[in-house]
């Protein structure tokens, strides 16, 4: 695994890197074959993103790897949790969660922009997710928009949903709504980057980000987020956060060691 020390200072710095060629090959076709495995029979926490009278389908599922033995075997056997061990600089990694993100071609919808950690019962500094392109991936075909250094600024805002509703539910957070980044934000602190199958992004919980639909007409963008946290995280289950699969079993500010969030990591 070649995670450089440049490649650290990038993501201290940017909030965000791309790494390519820090996964085995053989995890593509392997998790190809999860994701179709997911989309044909999907877990309880399962979400269809699209408007079907507008849109192909942008599916996504979350929480995989607790009933799905090929999403277990990548979370526990990738190369996953020793990159957010180097780039977090951190002693011990546990999973927190996952999440697939399946945009068809044509799929209109955009992921709207957000930060992930508005939405996460955790708390601490040592949170990042691993984005991991089953597809080749460009910001036409849906492509992960971010806001580079975004994760500094100690501001946070409003979660909404992806798919327009229930966003009533973030309300309780008490957080500012996010402006407009297209119009508000310079085109040079927005970065987007190709992927190439087996590829992958990196990025801390904070770091502001987004995604148009996928206007290709033939290319599909299939990708896998993975959520870790290091030995500073702690749990935090405050108002306005989304739901998860169970109740993991943790009072507030204990560490995420449980079953649910086990660690897969040490150093």
């Amino acid at each position: 695994m070649n995670i450089t020390d440049k490649d650290i200072e990038t993501y201290r710095r940017d909030g965000v890197v791309k790494l390519s060629g820090v996964f085995d090959p053989k995890w593509v076709e392997f998790m190809r074959e999860a994701t179709e495995e997911c989309m044909n029979n999907p877990g309880k926490m399962a979400e269809e993103y699209a408007d079907n009278e507008k849109s192909t389908r942008f599916f996504g599922d979350q929480f995989l790897w607790t009933y799905n033995d090929k999403f277990k075997k990548f979370i526990i056997e990738s190369e996953a949790a020793a990159i957010a061990a180097r780039l977090m600089e951190a002693s011990k990694i546990n999973i927190f969660f996952d999440h697939l993100l399946v945009k068809e071609p044509g799929s209109v919808e955009a992921t709207p922009w957000h930060q992930d950690g508005p939405y996460w019962k955790v708390k601490g500094t040592q949170v990042c997710s691993i984005w991991f392109a089953m597809d080749n991936v460009t910001e036409e075909t849906g492509g992960v928009r971010y806001v580079k250094g975004s994760h500094a600024t100690g501001i946070r805002y409003r979660p909404q949903s992806f798919s327009g509703k229930g966003n009533d539910k973030y309300d309780d957070g008490g957080l500012a709504t996010l402006p407009d980044i297209d119009a508000t934000v310079p085109k040079d602190q927005i970065v987007c980057y190709d992927l190439k199958p087996g590829d992958c992004l990196v990025h801390n919980f904070d770091t502001i980000h987004g995604a148009k639909g996928n206007s290709a007409s033939k290319v599909r963008r299939r990708g896998y987020a993975t959520r870790w946290t290091g030995e500073d995280v702690v749990w935090d289950p405050r108002p306005g956060t989304a739901d998860i699969i169970a109740d993991p079993g943790l009072a507030p500010g204990d560490p995420m060691d449980c079953e649910l969030f086990p660690v897969v990591w040490r150093k």
